[in-house]
């Protein structure tokens, strides 16, 4: 089965546990205000790959990666879950730790069958509320939500992150939010705030495309670092 590709970042160390190779895919469902890489929207952008070529690429890297695994990122790789089924079947078969880092807005059976060839699913939690979540992503907070009860159904192990914005979702208040709103999911192992960022303007330039956030400010790492230290202490 052939599958769209973006790119494959061979030795990553912020997409799940130890040292991996990280395939991002291409296609996404939402526009974030402040995604990094809006050259992953369209999925025919991509390079279209085999899953057994792929996967023979990936093998030249387990000298790398044998302790750490593969991550499947994007873009949104459940948009593709059948040929990451298919890819994944292959490097469970290896013995290779499989991660899924998704926005947790698709679901569908070949979706629950991508999960369950996954060990780690980290899953991005864009913001506290419905109304943020129409606005800044074109998604639903519900959709989210309902993802992550069925991950919390299997037992499934899940990391979660969220984008600090300023002005936006900067703020204790949001922080309290978020630990409420995760407090039923036993299965969460990890809560991580990232900040905004805004290395991507010039993708957006290039694309002739207007970066919502352009005017707004980055996030300090003491800012963050206080929001974090309020889900550790309520966790």
């Amino acid at each position: 089965m052939k599958g769209y590709i973006h790119s494959l970042q061979s030795l990553g160390t912020v997409d799940g546990p130890g040292v991996r190779a990280v395939v991002f895919t291409s296609g996404c469902p939402l526009r974030c205000a402040y995604c990094h890489n809006p050259d992953t929207w369209s999925m025919t952008d991509g390079t279209l790959t085999e899953a057994s070529e792929l996967h023979e690429r990936l093998r030249r890297l387990y000298p790398y990666i044998k302790r750490g695994g593969v991550t499947f990122s994007g873009g949104e790789p459940c948009m593709q879950a059948e040929f990451l089924a298919e890819l994944a079947t292959l490097l469970k078969a290896d013995g290779i730790h499989l991660a899924l880092d998704t926005s947790c807005s698709v679901m569908n059976g070949g979706v629950k069958r991508l999960i369950d060839l996954c060990d780690l699913v980290i899953a991005d939690l864009k913001f506290t509320s419905e109304e943020d979540y129409a606005k800044h992503t074109g998604g639903s907070l519900a959709t989210t939500v309902s993802f992550l009860d069925y991950l919390h159904s299997i037992g499934k192990e899940v990391w979660i992150r969220q984008v600090i914005v300023p002005e936006i979702n900067d703020t204790e208040e949001n922080a309290r939010r978020l630990n409420e709103l995760l407090s039923p999911y036993s299965n969460v192992s990890r809560v991580e705030l990232l900040p905004f960022r805004k290395l991507c303007l010039e993708k957006y330039r290039s694309a002739g495309i207007p970066f919502p956030l352009a005017d707004t400010e980055e996030m300090g790492s003491a800012a963050l670092g206080k929001l974090q230290s309020i889900l550790d202490r309520q966790r």
